[in-house]
């Protein structure tokens, strides 16, 4: 009962978090701040897998290998759908290439954590910026999903696609508020 009250003051606490201008906030504010934040750790998961695999660059191949030997123990068709799946995954990355691979993770995730600063501190001139470069992703996401489809690129794409319209929504607010 006590874990149900503190999660109900929780909620309502958020929801009654007023904007810099004394407004209110709505639940698409709610969910710019939830998808800006989400985008912030997604950067520094991406500089962090970049930075390991430069300190370590066999351990995307053996930890591959090692969930695909796990999965492949006990055969059943969905075990080996995903043994498959995984098996490719490693051959993708030994096709790709480390160098690439590094300069991508550790770019594309310091400029995420650089736009979500700017985002959340709402720093009016990183906007049309942040919408540039969250649009050049997506493109690059979207040539990705019609080249090699997947649920999970279509699920991530459609997610970013909401955050640039939220981003832009953010914009023109602060556009408008601004004197």
């Amino acid at each position: 009962m006590v874990k149900t009250q503190a999660v109900v003051k929780t909620r309502s606490v958020l929801l009654k978090r007023t904007r810099d201008d004394g407004s209110r906030w709505t639940l698409l504010d709610l969910l710019y701040e939830i998808g800006v934040i989400l985008k912030g750790v997604d950067g520094l998961v991406e500089l962090l897998a970049g930075v390991l695999l430069i300190v370590a660059p066999s351990a995307p191949h053996h930890a591959l290998s090692s969930v695909a030997f796990e999965l492949g123990e006990h055969p059943t068709p969905l075990r080996m759908l995903l043994a498959d799946y995984v098996e490719g995954l490693d051959d993708k990355l030994a096709q790709t290439g480390l160098v690439f691979l590094v300069v991508f993770l550790i770019l594309h995730g310091a400029v995420k954590l650089a736009l979500v600063y700017f985002l959340l501190r709402r720093i009016h001139r990183a906007y049309p910026w942040a919408l540039a470069v969250l649009g050049a992703f997506l493109a690059y996401q979207l040539y990705t999903l019609i080249t090699a489809p997947t649920v999970g690129m279509a699920l991530l794409t459609a997610l970013d696609a909401v955050i640039i319209v939220l981003v832009y929504r953010e914009y023109r607010e602060l556009r408008a508020a601004k004197p």
